[in-house]
């Protein structure tokens, strides 16, 4: 299982039974690392066609102390976690029960949802096929074709400007730069800007500065002198709300939020010199409370896995707290929605693709369907962190900025929010603490219904669990600066608790 665990990919084959029915089986693959129960759940939703008033229990295959095969129920994302860390070779093998519904007009207190209603998975005409013919051989076949073009593509974007391969334009210098300020050093031509970044990239020395409009950060207008005064507002802002954690979270809270956040960041870009030594070092410290203080100033989204991924290269440039979480709320503006349970922005996002293949590559893409893979559930993490994984660290910095500097300019109205609405704001209308998600409950089912506050701080809870480490899982079984400067487990493992691991 390590070396799955090392290719980020675990393989999952499930069985469905129903009844007297025949049984039914469906395989994929998904990324542990990024796959929460209710990401499972929704797969499994779609690759069954669950549609209508079922609900179904979700088990894996394990062994016994004696070494039986016995069937886990998975109950929480803990228990997921369990299951990648012990799963069998060559795959994770899971078992789904339905269990008969009663005939009625209404949704009760919890049912399955069909993907229609839940993230608006409706599939294109004539693109309904069976995911039974994405046998393990196609998958493997998939990953390393996969792989081989992911390298091609890493070798394009790591430009050496020699002879043989050189880019369209050379990277954006500060004297070019200035040419698209005014006199008053107002930012007069943005889409040409970001048109140009694009073409060449920006050298390293001036994204700092380049960043912040391509992250949105500024309003339109501001003058050089406004700019730095600006930025020390915001960093003034930031520092206040750094030390207000206490006041926004219970301990309970702010601890869970801690321990999952410094888990997530004693494990990302650690080979990279910046982030590099020992696990207390000043920049993972800045990375985990700047992720802290977003968690605690955004209950509605809180932390997930990935944010750190997202978070590292912007303070790697920045190379100042403040000023990276500033351009961090800047890009969550635009992608809290992909860490969001309900799934929706997800879902659009993977309509657009299978739209664009189906245009761009249609021999490939009628060999994906011909495979049951169109569902291009092996693209998730790609999409979640918009290829950062993907590349080196240098080269993920050229990609992202040429990537950002494709979306037109967004600037704020006044200034970036540093601050987001109250958790009690995550509602909809149809009445006090009514909200229509899918969640678990005690029996490991999935449910629709009205959930209060305190019920909602719980889900979140749950959500944002992170993966316990192989020797935790196996434990537990067995017992200012200016702009122009230059494994069974039952409960999370309380932090000190034997000592934090060391990212291997």
């Amino acid at each position: 299982m390590a070396a799955e665990e090392e290719r980020g990919v675990v393989r999952v084959r499930v069985k469905k039974s129903e009844g007297v029915l025949p049984a039914e089986f469906r395989s994929f693959a998904v990324d542990p690392q990024i796959t929460s129960l209710e990401v499972l759940q929704h797969i499994l939703v779609r690759a069954f066609e669950l549609n209508g008033k079922r609900t179904f229990g979700i088990s894996y295959l394990s062994r016994d102390r004696g070494g039986v095969e016995v069937y886990l129920s998975l109950l929480s994302d803990w228990d997921l976690d369990a299951a990648f860390v012990s799963a069998a070779k060559p795959y994770l093998q899971l078992k789904i029960d339905i269990k008969p519904s009663e005939d009625s007009p209404v949704l009760e207190d919890w049912d399955i949802i069909s993907p229609k209603d839940v993230i608006s998975s409706d599939l294109l005409p004539g693109e309904k096929r069976s995911l039974a013919a994405a046998a393990l051989p196609f998958t493997q076949s998939l990953l390393s074709q996969v792989g081989r073009t992911l390298s091609r593509v890493q070798q394009a974007l790591s430009w050496t400007y020699g002879e043989e391969v050189k880019p369209f334009k050379p990277p954006l210098s500060d004297a070019e730069f200035h040419s698209y300020l005014n006199s008053q050093g107002q930012l007069s031509r943005p889409e040409e800007l970001r048109l140009r970044i694009y073409h060449g990239g920006v050298e390293p020395s001036l994204r700092k500065v380049v960043w912040r409009y391509l992250l949105n950060v500024y309003p339109d207008g501001l003058t050089g002198q406004e700019r730095m005064d600006y930025m020390k507002r915001k960093t003034r802002e930031y520092d206040k709300l750094k030390s207000e954690w206490a006041a926004r979270a219970s301990p309970e809270d702010l601890e869970f939020i801690r321990g999952n956040v410094l888990k997530d960041v004693l494990r990302t870009d650690r080979a990279h010199p910046y982030y590099a030594g020992s696990e207390d070092s000043p920049h993972l410290t800045a990375l985990a409370d700047l992720l802290t203080t977003y968690a605690i100033t955004h209950p509605q989204v809180s932390y997930c896995q990935g944010m750190s991924d997202i978070a590292s290269p912007i303070l790697a440039v920045m190379d100042n707290e403040a000023h990276a979480f500033i351009c961090f709320c800047g890009i969550m503006k635009r992608l809290e929605g992909n860490f969001r349970p309900d799934g929706q922005l997800m879902s659009v996002k993977f309509q657009h693709l299978k739209l664009l293949l189906r245009y761009s590559d249609p021999e490939f893409y009628s060999y994906l369907v011909s495979r049951g893979a169109d569902d291009l559930f092996f693209c998730y993490r790609w999409i979640l962190l918009e290829l950062k994984r993907e590349f080196a660290f240098e080269d993920a910095l050229r990609m992202l900025e040429v990537t950002w500097s494709s979306l037109p300019p967004d600037p704020p109205e006044t200034e970036v929010e540093l601050l987001g609405p109250p958790l009690e704001a995550d509602k909809l209308a149809g009445g006090a603490g009514a909200e229509l998600r899918v969640g678990v409950d005690a029996g490991a089912e999935l449910r629709v219904g009205a959930e209060a506050g305190a019920e909602l701080k719980a889900r979140q809870r749950r959500r944002h669990m992170l993966r316990p480490s192989r020797e935790e899982a196996d434990g537990e079984r067995g017992s200012g600066v200016g702009e122009e400067g230059g494994a069974t487990v039952d409960r999370p493992r309380a932090e000190g608790e034997g000592g934090r691991k060391r990212m291997t």
